[in-house]
């Protein structure tokens, strides 16, 4: 690597921080940078999973509203927790519960959120509106938030820049990919103005391929459709996104040209975490104390 670090540092996190904590950091930036960005999906509805969450140094954080039923009050209150508890330097990008959810969209950017992943995206015109919630005038109709910024407090901007120019220039756009009909028209969709990467959401394009969602596999469609996604964000400049599990998925994403994961569900180190610790503990007890026992019988031999 001659020296040259792919990952961010704590510091470096910090770099795509707004001029305020109440405005979205500037994401689209660190996708253009080249760095490789590692983060942790939040499932759990909960604040104090959220101020857990938000100190473990993820670059970002998928807050998931597709498969959790989140309120939405708690999911805006959990947006801004963890930028506030990580000093900005955890990004919170929201999966919405469909592509025409404009109103969650409109939510979560509003309360800072970095991005909106849409799923279920199949063709270019399924982003028309996404696009036009997103993105302010002159690019969309986002509308003009009046009870996020407080005035002379949280609204600072460089000369030159209003909060809306700057929300323009840092929020990013997702499309998610899941069908046959997507993969067939992922080069039209990626013509689309304004999105900042896209990704395959391999589990339910297996299930629309009749394959076993396993989110990896050698089936000849699957791995065609993989390639082509690879190929199409070589050529395109836009990067994918998506999530990897333990280090040979991890190594497979990469080798794919992934440069922004989701290596963690909290969920799953949860689950794992108590497994893995509970399974330990009797083991070395066992070991622990049958040789005490060992000792003690032949102590009195």
């Amino acid at each position: 690597m001659n020296g040259h670090r792919i990952t961010l540092t704590s510091a470096e996190q910090g770099l795509g921080r707004a001029p305020t904590l109440q405005q979205s950091s500037n994401l689209q930036a660190l996708f253009k940078s080249g760095k490789y960005l590692f983060g942790v999906a939040m499932s759990y509805p909960s604040r104090h999973v959220a101020k857990t969450v938000a100190v473990t140094g993820a670059d970002w954080c998928w807050i998931d509203s597709e498969h959790v039923a989140w309120s939405p009050a708690l999911l805006v209150e959990c947006i801004q927790i963890i930028i506030h508890e990580s000093a900005g330097k955890m990004i919170p990008v929201v999966r919405v519960p469909t592509k025409t959810s404009y109103e969650y969209m409109a939510w979560c950017l509003d309360a800072g959120a970095g991005g909106i992943i849409v799923p279920h995206v199949e063709t270019a015109d399924d982003m028309k509106g996404v696009i036009s919630t997103c993105r302010f005038s002159p690019i969309g109709h986002r509308s003009f938030p009046p009870f996020t910024f407080i005035p002379g407090v949280t609204d600072a901007t460089p000369e030159g820049e209003s909060l809306f120019s700057l929300a323009n220039k840092h929020c990013v756009i997702i499309p998610q990919i899941e069908s046959r009909l997507g993969i067939k028209n992922m080069e039209e969709i990626l013509k689309m103005p304004e999105i900042d990467a896209f990704m395959i959401g391999a589990g339910d394009l297996q299930l629309d391929m009749g394959i076993p969602p396993t989110m990896r596999g050698n089936e000849p469609e699957f791995v065609a459709a993989m390639e082509k996604a690879k190929r199409m964000s070589k050529e395109t400049d836009i990067p994918l996104l998506g999530v990897a599990f333990g280090p040979d998925m991890i190594k497979e994403r990469l080798d794919y040209g992934y440069r922004i994961l989701v290596c963690v569900i909290d969920l799953h180190a949860l689950a794992f975490g108590i497994i893995k610790a509970v399974k330990d503990t009797k083991a070395l007890a066992e070991e622990h104390v049958g040789k005490r026992h060992a000792n003690g019988n032949a102590l009195k031999e």
